[in-house]
């Protein structure tokens, strides 16, 4: 759902540009689901989250967690980028890329851990492969100096 704008197009080419400030790059599928927050805080777009297996409440994923929550199910997505302020024990209707091309560099996890952080013997960015999802490292090219 990123913007993407057709620049030229000829016989055999097709030059696009991608907004790549935003955390879905195309191709993607999503899920809602419910998010009850644990504190106040704003929750950034492209955050992490799994689900806690006995509620089916979306988390943010924490590898140390045990309540399923430590296995990726989708990464937030607010549609307008920036965050989302939330109250603690307020429960949120949120949405999650499930699915498509998304921007590795935007992607927000729990405190220390990163895209290599080690769940049952995989990486994260192993279980999110296996959801679909496809990272993605977009350069930005317009402040390329060709001088």
């Amino acid at each position: 759902m990123s913007s993407i704008t057709e620049v030229t197009r000829t016989s055999n080419q097709v030059h696009v540009t991608y907004d790549v400030a935003k955390v879905a790059l195309g191709d993607n599928e999503f899920i809602e689901g419910t998010f009850t927050a644990a504190s106040s805080t704003t929750l950034a777009e492209g955050t992490v989250f799994g689900r806690i297996s006995a509620t089916g409440l979306f988390k943010i994923c924490d590898k140390d967690s045990t309540d399923g929550s430590q296995y990726p199910v989708g990464i937030f997505y607010n549609g307008i980028g920036g965050g989302k302020t939330i109250v603690s024990g307020t429960t949120y209707d949120i949405t999650l890329i499930a699915k498509g091309k998304v921007n590795e560099d935007l992607l927000v996890f729990a405190s220390g851990e990163t895209i290599a952080s080690v769940v049952s013997d995989r990486q994260f960015r192993d279980h999110l492969g296996n959801l679909g999802i496809i990272l993605e490292n977009p350069v930005e090219l317009s402040a390329v100096d060709n001088s």
